[in-house]
């Protein structure tokens, strides 16, 4: 008969063995098509080196205790959500609408989700110490709009997201992209980054298809949203008002969802 000590020691090789594997899960690239690209989360990069940005690769995810043999499937979802996206261009309604059914799992189970955005957001730290902004930005937006998707339809903490903030990230500058991880990662490794950012203005976008500026871009400071709204922003007053027979419909859309919600927190 196998002895207790034998035993224990067993179990604990089990034990290390498991979370070895768990770790090579999370730092594999999504999916074969991934593995090609270097924009891919965890693509070229790894978080295990130093620091996991708040992803621990273990048995649990502190926060959302999303269970290891789920990692494949957030993965799955995430690669199958960035091809659908970045075929489309950076459509983040399209990319949703392609994926809603064959990934119904993760997008309504709020663990799953919330663990995606932890992936995402150590993805994206990790790429802003590399120096890749830009993929880094996009890391950011998807995060953001995973966020704001929880918030939305699985929290019903907002009416609806928050579409330029969205949109600024994933054509944001360095000190938009580093500020947004900065303050969602629980560790201090983009403190001295952010130093070296913050003098750069913030990018804000136009969101008139007349809009003079090269590709809309201005100094978010400048920028001003739509009042009834506060779905769109615009760079002037000519801007604005240049775009409104194209915005109409979709303010009031928004406007009767805030109306809407409002209503509904004050009667509950």
């Amino acid at each position: 008969m196998t002895s207790l000590k034998k035993a224990k020691g067993k179990a604990r090789r089990a034990a290390k063995a498991k979370a070895k594997e768990d770790e090579a899960v999370t730092n594999q690239p999504l999916g074969a098509q991934a593995s090609q690209r270097n924009d891919a989360p965890m693509s070229g990069t790894t978080t295990t080196a130093r620091c996991n940005h708040g992803l621990v690769p273990s048995h649990y995810h502190p926060q959302s205790h999303v269970a290891s043999n789920n990692l494949q499937t957030c993965k799955w979802f995430l690669q199958a959500f960035v091809n659908e996206f970045d075929g489309t261009a950076g459509d983040f309604l399209a990319a949703y609408h392609a994926t809603k059914e064959k990934c119904a799992v993760v997008w309504n189970d709020p663990s799953m989700m919330e663990f995606v955005v932890s992936f995402l957001l150590a993805c994206g730290a990790g790429k802003v110490m590399e120096g890749n902004i830009k993929i880094a930005s996009k890391y950011a937006a998807l995060a953001c709009y995973f966020e704001q998707y929880i918030q939305v339809e699985l929290l019903n903490t907002r009416p609806f997201p928050n579409w330029p903030k969205i949109r600024e990230l994933y054509a944001a500058n360095s000190h938009t992209t580093v500020s947004f991880l900065k303050r969602r990662i629980p560790c201090s490794c983009l403190d001295e980054k952010y130093k070296e950012v913050k003098s750069i203005p913030k990018i804000g976008l136009c969101c008139s298809p007349e809009c003079p500026l090269p590709c809309g871009k201005t100094e978010l400071s400048a920028t001003m949203c739509c009042s009834r709204c506060r779905a769109a922003n615009y760079c002037s007053r000519e801007c604005q008002v240049a775009a409104w027979q194209g915005h109409r419909g979709e303010c009031g859309f928004y406007a009767e969802l805030k109306a809407k919600f409002k209503e509904n927190k004050e009667n509950s």
